[in-house]
């Protein structure tokens, strides 16, 4: 099972904020992604989805908003989606 956990660089080591549920010696592959790079592209995806939504009435966000929660809106036949 995947996690996501947060960490600190230190003194060659990185050390890990809470504990972790893995057993000892369990192989792992480690993607480093520092905090401000993680910040600044959820901004940019919150800020390409405000813009989704520019120059749409209330209504028509409203529509989108309740079809989004609704697969069939979107695969009207789910037997090919298996």
């Amino acid at each position: 099972m995947a996690q996501i956990i947060d960490a600190i660089y230190k003194n060659g080591v990185l050390k890990p904020l809470e504990p972790l549920n893995i057993k000892e010696n369990t192989k792992v592959r480690i993607t480093i992604e520092p905090e401000k790079e993680r910040r600044k592209k959820a901004e940019e995806i919150l800020e390409l989805a405000r813009k989704s939504f520019e120059g749409l009435s209330e209504e028509q966000i409203s529509l989108i908003e309740s079809s989004r929660l609704d697969a069939n809106s979107f695969f009207p036949d789910r037997t090919g989606l298996k």
